[in-house]
């Protein structure tokens, strides 16, 4: 008989592999037992691994991985990097940063970060430059190899042309792959992308009471993300209904120097979408806080829909004290409002946030800085189709 004041037991931790045998029961091998249990729900969130590749000897000593590369013990004299995306660019950014490492990256196409547009990723080319970072553009990896204690690499470039390297240290980071080798997705037919990814429609797997969130599904891999998906998916199981998981105002930070902060499209992704949109941008130059700081690269991008309400569709913001300066524009794309609330917020001074309202400012005709003044440093057109012309808006 329990006692009176012994609290019910609802959580039980298993630590082992496990398997789906069927959509409502589940085996988990711990140190060759088997153990069965029961569940009305099942959430999948086993996360994911960095993908590797079968021709390049990994074994996170010489040439690593991002799990392995935090085993280092002391910086290399030099590394290549293989991969232009988010975290080979934030691993080109921390060894870059300390000046004891020699860093080099290899990038199959003609600029690195190429899902984002090409001014936000001019401003941290060229801080790779500054601080002696190599970027091998348009070039093909056609062999990697450990020699002597050391790795030797070589490259073909789109002209034809090669080259043989030889640095300390390699990093693979070309993304991650879902974790889903012998989960037993077979055994319930739980379908899958051809990346092997979970195919979910907000969290729920073509099984109805099987859930999958996290990084084994398609979309941004982000902590956060999981986290929230991870709620969502508990809700739909046990709560009152709620409305779906929106993806468009997640906002996202890129360790670059200076930083990244993203949240919702992007001017490359309109275009590709062949949405007609309006564009107002400001240098850091003429913040009051980054000319304070002596921090003045970087700039704020809005992106609104072109049309009288102009929506916001996406911003980016490239400096100091970007990741904390995104919110406010997230949550207006989450209540699908237009710029109107930020160009009239009474914005604290001086502050970077203080570049946003000036970026509305611009799009709804009032802005404080001119561009005939400022002619390289505030910019407010829109685009449609690759096609862009400048808005009268700042002309005066």
């Amino acid at each position: 008989m329990l006692r009176a004041n012994a609290k019910k037991k609802n959580f039980d931790y298993e630590k082992g592999e496990a398997t789906l045998i069927s959509p409502n029961e589940i085996s988990i091998n711990k140190r060759s037992v088997e153990k069965k249990i029961m569940a009305d729900n099942i959430i999948l969130a086993t996360g994911s691994k960095p993908r590797k590749l079968s021709n390049i000897p990994v074994n996170e000593k010489i040439i690593f991985t991002s799990d392995g590369i935090e085993t280092l013990e002391e910086f290399p004299k030099s590394i290549v990097i293989v991969g232009a995306g988010v975290i080979g660019c934030e691993y080109a950014t921390i060894f870059s940063n300390f000046g004891k490492t020699k860093v080099y990256i290899i990038d199959k196409a003609e600029r690195i970060l190429p899902f984002e547009d090409e001014d936000l990723v001019n401003v941290v080319a060229n801080n790779f430059e500054n601080n002696n970072v190599h970027i091998h553009k348009n070039a093909s990896l056609v062999r990697m190899e450990i020699k002597n204690g050391e790795v030797e690499y070589e490259l073909k470039y789109i002209n034809g042309s090669s080259e043989i390297l030889h640095v300390e240290k390699a990093l693979l980071a070309i993304g991650r792959e879902p974790n889903t080798k012998n989960l037993g997705l077979e055994n319930v037919g739980i379908k899958t992308d051809e990346r092997g990814f979970i195919i979910d429609t907000d969290t729920q797997t073509n099984i109805p009471n099987i859930y999958a969130v996290g990084d084994i599904t398609p979309h941004i891999s982000l902590v956060n993300v999981a986290e929230r998906e991870g709620r969502h998916a508990i809700v739909k199981m046990f709560g009152p209904p709620i409305k779906n998981l929106d993806y468009k105002n997640i906002s996202t930070i890129m360790f670059l120097n200076p930083e990244v902060a993203a949240v919702g499209m992007n001017e490359q992704e309109c275009n590709e979408k062949k949405i007609p949109i309006r564009v107002a941008k400001i240098d850091y130059s003429c913040i009051p806080r980054a000319i304070a700081m002596r921090k003045t690269t970087g700039f704020f991008k809005l992106i609104v829909t072109d049309d009288d309400e102009m929506k916001i569709l996406g911003m980016r913001a490239v400096g100091e004290h970007a990741s904390s300066a995104i919110q406010a524009v997230a949550l207006l794309i989450y209540m699908n409002k237009g710029i109107a609330e930020l160009g009239h917020m009474l914005h604290p001074h001086p502050s970077i946030i203080e570049g946003i309202q000036e970026c509305a400012r611009m799009l709804l005709g009032k802005p404080i800085f001119k561009s005939s003044i400022y002619k390289d440093k505030l910019k407010c057109y829109r685009c449609f189709d690759g096609v862009c012309t400048p808005l009268d808006t700042i002309s005066n």
